[in-house]
């Protein structure tokens, strides 16, 4: 297991101190601790941790939901809630941030550790579906303009094919004529090969794999 990155943000210095020991022990690492919800928020886009264990009762005007839901949407960092606050309209208010564990003090360490570890699971899923998703949108279409293009590109290579069967050879007009077909080849093959590349790619990246390889691709552009 790869060592994770938290930031604490905890309103008791005491407390707080608790538990950067317990996660420490535990093999995380913790990369600072906050007891208001502005400085959580600027230690999260200055160091961005893998993870923030929040608690919900801060200091300063800013509660832990609040800056959770901006933490969320300024920096897309899991966020596990750790308090004592377990009343609905607080678990509800919770919810509408979509945080990615709760846990209620006291807690043990394993628990703890049970809920980080699910989090940081979630969140890494989550993250490369989305990812899959863009760039699959990237591939059709790259895909998508490679197909129009071949139209034009076809056209013109044999409107190329016919002047060249008409023009005497020694007519200073042919070679012009011949590098233009010749350079619509050249994109005609580099269009195929992206094609080539994008229907690859997206069916190893819809089965999970890797995705571009330029090497095994063969793409050059000399």
């Amino acid at each position: 297991m790869l060592q994770a990155t938290i930031l604490v943000v905890e309103d008791e210095g005491i407390v707080a101190q608790e538990i950067k020991g317990r996660l420490e022990k535990a093999g995380y690492s913790v990369c600072a601790v906050a007891h208001d919800g502005r400085t959580a928020i600027s230690h999260a886009g200055e160091m961005r941790p893998d993870l923030v264990l929040m608690d919900i009762k801060l200091k300063g005007e800013m509660d832990g939901i609040e800056a959770a839901g901006v933490i969320r949407d300024r920096f897309n960092l899991p966020v596990v809630y750790l308090t004592a606050y377990t009343d609905p309209a607080t678990l509800e208010r919770a919810k509408v941030m979509e945080p990615f564990g709760y846990v209620v003090k006291p807690f043990e360490t394993r628990s703890l550790m049970v809920s980080i570890e699910i989090a940081l699971h979630r969140h890494r899923s989550e993250s490369e579906r989305i990812y899959r998703e863009k760039l699959q949108a990237v591939l059709e279409t790259v895909g998508a303009i490679c197909h129009e293009l071949n139209q034009p590109m076809m056209a013109i290579s044999g409107h190329t094919e016919l002047l060249m069967d008409i023009l005497d050879q020694d007519d200073p007009v042919y070679p012009k004529i011949a590098k233009i077909k010749s350079q619509v080849e050249r994109m005609g093959a580099i269009t195929q090969k992206l094609m080539g590349i994008t229907r690859y790619e997206t069916k190893n990246y819809v089965q999970g794999e890797r995705i571009v390889d330029i090497e095994k691709s063969s793409l050059t552009f000399d």
